[in-house]
């Protein structure tokens, strides 16, 4: 041990020379030291006491002045996590980390004059000297710090400081060449819960493994200190941001997937945690305001629960966080915070359901100058027009301008100087029609023949889950029937029943929801506090989630009794990911939502099936989809892209995951019947699959995992799709320039029957669409003949357009930063008369 003491006295053997005394000390500072181990105590104590500090001993058994003790003003207490993170690198690395325990100290190792001996969990001689260099350099920085009227570092933060220090220095000629140090945050969702239902020892078990991940997955030089509250800081050196970026989700990812095993009494548990990570650059920002960005980053990433590493972004000041993760809270710490986009929902809103940020209301409030009455009616008249320019109206307009006024323009200009382009331009609207229209064609015939599940495998089937995620005020009326539906699934094995739910207020029908869950086992009912989106409360019920295989679904939808079993004969072979059979069930309702019943079984029963099979590839479509719960868990679901179930299929293939899609896999959900609520959704969905199409269309060409086949459907979908309806509409301009621009003596001969083309080709896909979708579909809906009929014309002449024009807008929308989240209202479903004599 490094300290001896006997009756006569007291002998002491330093490893290591004094440090400098303190000098000008704030009046008032006491110093408490709160060891386990007696001798280490006053021996460290002596060591403080020789630089004119005031300190006295109180350790943690103490019952009068114990480590329970809060600290006075103006007190430092020196506790044994503290110094496990101020011992020095080359030992702490070597040492495991140091926990309470109610054990007795070891006796001491060595005697007076002795080389110590590093034990496990023992601190020796030299460990005891670096603390005490570090507690006076700490003290003394405090000094100065508080002199030039800076913010103060918590003690157990004060091992940053050099750190960053260092990143600094040379922080300018390294950002020329785009590298910058980054301070790092990780905190842990379930540490709450851990501490909570398995104690200290086990809690600070778990954190130092994740210490050990962290330093084996990034190669630290020097294992990062552990905070009181179980966080993890550390600086990362200069490199470039997406390099750091990237090792960061690896270390996430790496976090996510393994069951860590720690001790609580004479029991193992293994525990899966879900790891958030916060990251800033350093820059020149001063430390303790660095620190509280990259914890208020950590937080937001906590929030989301997307495993996604949140970057601290000068868009908004960081709200202060807690230092405590409060026990039992589980997956969602601190309050939404605008890292790029708050929380991961839209810049400017809290959320699909919240109302505008503080920072966008402040901006929609206008200016409060006191310049005068022309001034306010100016500013008013701005914020009129820049509203208008941002609506979906405005926007259309322009995307009309676009996509008509200028080829017009263009066709007119070469013209003028004699460039004929109208040829090649008919030529490649022509092939471009032509071409979509034949893939379409060729899904609905591979769709008439789609793959088949395999198998029920031998043996009892494992524990499954499914995830209903709700909105709970726009689904109180619907919800109470889709879990009574969820309760009749039928399936051998364990099944359970999640409800992850979010609602800006408390709820009558939450009384109902808590007595169905104490009635019927299975169903647990999860409300997500601080959760704005449907990711969020997935993400939640991912951490309570005991199936291997997990089905996710959107709280309209009542699944087919046996569909649970038929998931699993998919995800028992070779398949990771089944996207099932959506139908909709209230197509009576009106004739928009009979429009789209026909609709769904085009998407549904022909083209995810038949693209499938053309492309090598499925797509999750958001929900009546099953996954393998690990692979689940490692995705996630990112909060921030507004089709968040696209953009998991999309990772989730760049990783090598299989997804199967099957017609047969059946549910039944509820479709928008007004326009309004079907403009919306879509106009989401559009921006949405576009804003995934930016991001990944190059990371799937590039990618290795996928074969040419693979490659060639993503570009397909994420390339020539979002690229469709801007060519599709160049009938018009093309037209109308040799309508208005007749050449001498050919009038519009040609012409006419280039429109004629066109439009057989337009009206052809609509018809064979229709078709195949009759061919294909679930009987309830096959049997109103009529109603494919209506469709085939009503998207010929309406609707194809419609959507097309939606996916212009929403391109628009995505390229401006617009990403505004708009729940679909729910209506219970009450069909009409006629449609209830032919259900009869």
């Amino acid at each position: 041990m490094g300290a001896e003491r006997g009756a006569a006295g007291r002998h002491r053997v330093r490893a290591a020379p004094r440090p400098a005394a303190v000098g000008a000390a704030p009046a008032g500072l006491r110093i408490r030291v709160s060891l386990r181990d007696r001798n280490e105590s006053e021996y460290l104590a002596d060591l403080l006491q020789d630089h004119g500090l005031a300190v006295r001993v109180a350790l943690p058994d103490e019952d009068e002045r114990g480590g329970d003790e809060q600290p006075a003003a103006n007190e430092i207490v020196v506790s044994q996590e503290l110094v496990a993170g101020l011992i020095p690198a080359a030992r702490r690395g070597d040492t495991p980390l140091i926990v309470p325990t109610d054990r007795p100290a070891a006796p001491p190792v060595g005697g007076p004059g002795e080389e110590q001996v590093p034990q496990p969990g023992r601190l020796t001689m030299h460990d005891l000297d670096a603390v005490a260099r570090r507690l006076v350099a700490t003290i003394q920085r405090r000094v100065e710090r508080n002199r030039r009227g800076l913010a103060q570092l918590a003690l157990e933060d004060e091992d940053i400081f050099d750190d960053v220090a260092v990143q600094q220095s040379a922080g300018r000629r390294l950002r020329l060449v785009g590298r910058e140090g980054v301070l790092v945050c990780l905190r842990v969702s379930e540490l709450g819960r851990v501490r909570e239902r398995l104690g200290a020892q086990a809690t600070w078990e778990l954190v130092g493994r994740i210490r050990d991940v962290t330093v084996t997955e990034l190669g630290l030089a020097r294992p990062p200190a552990p905070r009181s509250n179980g966080e993890l800081l550390w600086v990362l050196p200069a490199a470039p941001a997406a390099r750091a970026r990237k090792q960061l989700e690896q270390l996430g990812a790496a976090l996510a997937s393994r069951s860590v095993t720690v001790t609580a009494g004479d029991a193992e548990e293994h525990l899966r945690i879900t790891p958030a990570i916060g990251l800033v650059g350093v820059g020149r920002t001063d430390p303790a305001v660095l620190i509280s960005r990259a914890r208020a980053a950590a937080a937001t990433a906590a929030s989301r629960l997307d495993l996604e590493p949140c970057t601290w972004e000068p868009s908004g000041e960081p709200a202060e966080m807690p230092a405590e993760m409060p026990a039992g809270a589980g997956a969602l710490l601190g309050a939404p915070f605008v890292a790029g986009s708050p929380s991961g929902a839209p810049s400017g809103f809290d959320g699909p359901f919240g109302a505008p940020s503080g920072e966008v209301a402040a901006g929609l409030r206008g200016f409060s100058t006191g310049a005068g009455a022309g001034a306010g009616a100016a500013a008013a008249a701005w914020r009129t027009a820049r509203r208008w320019i941002g609506s979906t109206a405005a926007q259309a307009l322009l995307s009309v301008v676009l996509a008509v006024g200028l080829p017009y323009l263009y066709y007119t200009l070469t013209a003028q100087f004699g460039v004929d382009v109208l040829g090649p331009a008919y030529a490649f609207i022509v092939l471009a029609l032509v071409a979509t229209a034949g893939s379409i064609y060729v899904e609905g015939l591979l769709a008439l023949d789609p793959v088949r599940p395999p198998a029920l495998p031998p043996g009892d089937p494992p524990p499954a889950t499914v995830i209903i995620a709700a909105y709970l005020p726009n689904e109180s009326a619907t919800i109470i029937d889709t879990l009574e539906a969820f309760l009749r699934l039928r399936y051998a094995g364990s099944l359970q029943v999640i409800l992850a739910y979010n609602t800006p207020h408390a709820l009558p029908v939450e009384s109902v929801l808590q007595a169905m869950a104490h009635e019927h086992p299975r169903l647990v009912v999860l409300r997500v506090p601080g959760s704005t989106s449907k990711a969020q409360n997935v993400n939640a019920a991912l951490e309570i989630a005991t199936g291997h295989f997990t089905g996710v679904f959107d709280a309209d939808h009542h699944p087919a009794p046996d569909s649970v079993t038929r998931a699993w004969r998919w995800l028992a072979d070779s398949y990771d990911i089944v996207q099932g059979h959506c139908v909709i069930r209230n197509g009576g309702a009106s004739w928009l939502s009979r429009m789209v019943a026909v609709e769904f079984e085009s998407m549904y029963a022909v083209g995810h099936p038949g693209r499938a099979k053309l492309h090598g590839f499925g797509i999750f479509g958001g929900s009546n989809g099953y996954w393998r719960t690990d692979i689940l868990r490692r995705v996630r679901m990112r909060p921030r892209m507004l089709t968040e179930d696209i953009d998991s299929s999309v990772r989730s293939l760049l990783a090598g995951v299989r997804i199967a899609s099957d017609p047969a896999l059946l549910s039944f959900e509820l479709a928008p019947t007004t326009l309004r609520a079907l403009t919306r959704q879509r106009l989401r969905w559009a921006q949405g699959w576009f804003q995934v199409s930016r991001k990944y269309f190059g990371m799937a060409l590039a990618s290795p995992v996928l074969n040419r086949r693979q490659k060639a459907g993503a570009a397909f979908l994420f390339g020539w799709r979002e690229l469709y309806p801007w060519i599709s509409i160049q009938i018009f301009p093309l037209l109308g320039y040799l309508l208005l621009h007749p050449e001498p003596g050919q009038g519009v001969h040609w012409a006419m029957p280039f429109f004629l083309f066109l439009t057989l080709v337009t009206m052809g896909v609509g018809v064979a669409q229709s078709l195949f979708a009759y061919l294909l579909a679930h009987p309830d809906v096959r049997r109103r003949r009529r109603w494919f009929l209506v469709y085939a014309l009503f998207a010929g002449f309406f609707y194809t357009e419609y959507k097309n024009g939606l996916a212009r807008v929403a391109q628009i929308k995505e390229i401006g930063g617009e990403r505004q989240w708009r729940v679909t209202p729910r209506q219970v479903p009450v069909p009409s008369p006629a449609y209830r004599r032919e259900s009869a």
